[in-house]
């Protein structure tokens, strides 16, 4: 790898021997290099391609446009938030989160706010997030003396949740697992007539749970192809009986609204779930 120009210290534009260049990210491979000098491969610590551009805006224009104390703040929050939420974000989820908050410190600095209507949802979602996101703002904070709106706590964590799923996915798509989510959780309170405990460890599972069918329905991915026995799906049917009917309510919602069907398999498990984070003696 070759040294061609420097964004900032940490964050590098490279040629490999093929002419090809990449974005590096490492400590020190920008730092006081000259066009033409060598990178070591130890010193890169994530490198993707130049052309490839997570915004719809040309890669290059974006990491001319990001100011350098905010791509090193981002390149700290995405490795501080791998190691709190024990997670390795795709490279996509550096330049997104940079371009973000460079708008974002922009519109403080402005004093520009957005209005937040799903911050209690995005909370008790993705929570784990969402403290790595009021982590980001103190961060931001620290390095840039930029006190961030309360509305990028749920922004971030859309980042946060977003550059965990292994292919690239977008913001919208997040807000729509969002809306689905808190649909279905307004269909078993209001089936159940009960409110959810939201701290319990069957409401994490139901809410893990839900999130993994979303992102397979997203992918397009099938689940078990091995269909379980009729007979079981039965025996739950019958001693669930009131889990099971929530359960073709969500089928319905989800076929009417979002054309997705749900198979004997995620019936079966959708079923124990609701069962489990309604019954307050199960564990």
């Amino acid at each position: 790898m070759k040294f061609s120009k420097a964004f900032n210290n940490n964050v590098a534009l490279v040629e490999d021997p093929s002419g090809t260049e990449w974005i590096v990210m490492g400590t020190g491979v920008g730092f006081q290099r000259k066009k033409g000098d060598p990178i070591p491969e130890e010193n890169i610590r994530r490198k993707f391609v130049a052309e490839q551009s997570s915004t719809r805006r040309p890669l290059m224009q974006v990491l001319d446009e990001i100011d350098s104390e905010v791509l090193d703040v981002s390149v700290e929050i995405i490795k501080n938030a791998e190691a709190e939420l024990g997670v390795t974000f795709n490279n996509n989820s550096y330049l997104t989160l940079a371009d973000h908050l460079n708008f974002a410190v922009k519109r403080a600095n402005e004093r520009v706010d957005y209005p937040d209507t799903n911050r209690w949802e995005v909370k008790n979602l993705y929570s784990k997030e969402y403290a790595a996101a009021k982590n980001a703002i103190r961060q931001v904070f620290d390095r840039l003396d930029v006190l961030l709106p309360k509305s990028e706590e749920t922004f971030i964590t859309y980042h946060f949740v977003n550059g965990q799923q292994e292919r690239k996915t977008d913001i919208e798509e997040t807000l729509k697992m969002t809306e689905v989510i808190n649909r279905i959780i307004e269909i078993v309170q209001y089936h159940f007539q009960v409110k959810l405990d939201e701290d319990s460890l069957n409401y994490t599972r139901f809410i893990t749970h839900l999130r993994y069918f979303f992102i397979r329905q997203f992918k397009q991915e099938q689940g078990d192809p091995e269909e379980v026995d009729v007979t079981l799906l039965e025996v739950v049917k019958n001693k669930y009986e009131k889990a099971y009917r929530a359960v073709e309510k969500i089928s319905h919602l989800l076929l009417k609204q979002y054309g997705w069907t749900l198979s004997s398999n995620e019936i079966l498990y959708l079923t124990l779930h609701v069962w489990r984070v309604t019954n307050r003696s199960a564990k």
